[in-house]
């Protein structure tokens, strides 16, 4: 099976199209305060992205927080009709280990079910808030199959003083949960050099890192093992911190504003070599290798024979 995509000039990889993922969140909600309403911001933010992927052809997965969808349920629309995957970022961008199993459980469910009611389709996927599957949260993973989700993407293979999980695999695996329950890890790109895994798939590393340099590792990246990108609206606005009611230390302005000037153009650039395409893309086009979580070690993987063919499957 072939990852549609349109077809152009851009560089044909033996992993590639990347999947381009956006998480269609609030930042004062998402970052500051998750007591705060969804702005309107948020939503204007959200369009702008649709018009840049419009424009490049490309079909991206957004996973839209349930707040945000509560409030803009026109733009989760515009989402879906425009032929865009809408998965799941949770309802209230709380981070999996400030929850107990039982109110994570009800965020998850309450989300898919906001978006299924607005679309008229079943999400398929899932994203924690800031990536926080960690470790001591694997146990998140059987309770999003058991709420019926396909594939998750909240693993970033790094070492990372909030999340990460530097030794799990850097392509997607099929987890075999135990109890009939399976779901497929779709975890974020990172570049491994000196010994260990580098973060190279977005956000604020793609703000950080010269527009060249990203482009590079991730052709470099995308020989090998698939490329998950991931943005937010927010990062396409340089003047939202400037122009905030709040006042944030000069710290958090520093560190969530750098980069975002010239964020719109190198995801253009990205877009424009590489192309894109939708997580479920990707998740359907594999029959992936199998990964049997293990409550002793944490995890242990298991390999399927087909691996070795994947790389001829994908090229377009």
């Amino acid at each position: 099976m072939r990852i549609p995509v349109r077809k152009s000039k851009r560089l044909a990889l033996p992993f590639g199209p990347p999947v381009i993922s956006v998480d269609v969140e609030d930042w004062p909600q998402s970052s500051w305060d998750h007591s705060l309403p969804i702005t309107e911001r948020a939503a204007s933010n959200t369009r702008r992205v649709l018009a840049l992927l419009s424009e490049a052809g490309v079909h991206a997965t957004m996973f839209v927080l349930g707040k945000f969808a509560e409030k803009f349920p026109a733009v989760v629309r515009e989402i879906h009709a425009q032929g865009h995957e809408v998965a799941s970022h949770g309802y209230g961008h709380v981070e999996i280990f400030r929850q107990s199993q039982e109110e994570f459980t009800k965020d998850i469910r309450r989300s898919k079910e906001i978006l299924e009611q607005i679309i008229g389709a079943r999400v398929r996927g899932y994203r924690a808030p800031d990536f926080s599957v960690v470790r001591e949260t694997l146990w998140a993973l059987r309770i999003l199959s058991e709420a019926g989700f396909d594939y998750d993407s909240s693993i970033f293979p790094i070492r990372h003083a909030r999340y990460g999980i530097p030794d799990w695999p850097v392509s997607p695996v099929r987890l075999d949960l135990g109890n009939g329950n399976t779901i497929t890890e779709c975890p974020i790109a990172t570049f491994h050099w000196i010994g260990k895994n580098w973060p190279v798939g977005g956000g604020g590393y793609h703000r950080l890192l010269p527009g060249s340099v990203s482009r590079h590792l991730a052709s470099r990246v995308m020989e090998s093992n698939p490329f998950v990108f991931y943005c937010h609206p927010y990062e396409f606005d340089p003047l939202e911190l400037k122009e905030s009611a709040f006042r944030i230390p000069l710290s958090v302005r520093l560190h969530q504003s750098l980069g975002r000037r010239w964020f719109k153009a190198r995801f253009k650039s990205f877009l424009h070599r590489f192309g894109g395409c939708r997580m479920r893309d990707l998740i359907d086009a594999f029959d992936w290798p199998q990964f049997h979580l293990d409550s002793q070690r944490g995890h242990s993987l298991v390999r399927n024979p087909q691996q070795k063919e994947l790389a001829a499957k994908i090229i377009i």
